[in-house]
């Protein structure tokens, strides 16, 4: 499972995109291979780089990797919610399984115990259906 600090540094990234609006961006209007492309030039471009691109080059680069960010970081978020929520699932099974073995345990113990105690008190009366009083077996 993943350390609680990464899970609070993702879901910090998260807020941060999300105050950036970067999960309302819409870039469906630019095709699937225009996207791919902008993504494969944000990220060999240094930011020095980046920032002496003309604007009209530089911002549909920065808006496309803000976007797929946003998807990224959100993906991760939940990755690791599921991974916790699956680690923790599993140490309550195993507290479950622990707990019904000693139940059991418990009993076998309250039956031997039982079977000790019965041969001393004599023998067991028991009442049939039709008969009013018990009778000796």
């Amino acid at each position: 499972m993943s350390p609680p600090t990464s899970v609070g540094g993702e879901v910090e990234k998260l807020l941060f995109l999300r105050g950036l609006d970067a999960h309302t961006l819409n870039l469906s209007a630019l095709p699937a291979e225009r996207r791919r492309h902008l993504v494969q030039i944000s990220r060999r471009l240094t930011p020095q780089a980046l920032e002496r691109r003309e604007a009209n080059r530089r911002h549909p680069i920065l808006l496309t990797l803000l976007a797929l960010s946003a998807v990224d970081v959100l993906d991760s978020v939940v990755q690791l919610f599921d991974q916790a929520l699956s680690s923790s699932e599993s140490r309550a099974r195993i507290k479950l399984r622990d707990e019904l073995a000693e139940r059991a345990k418990l009993s076998e113990d309250r039956l031997a115990l039982l079977d000790e105690i019965l041969p001393v008190l004599g023998p067991v009366r028991t009442f049939r259906a039709h008969e009013d009083r018990p009778d000796r077996t």
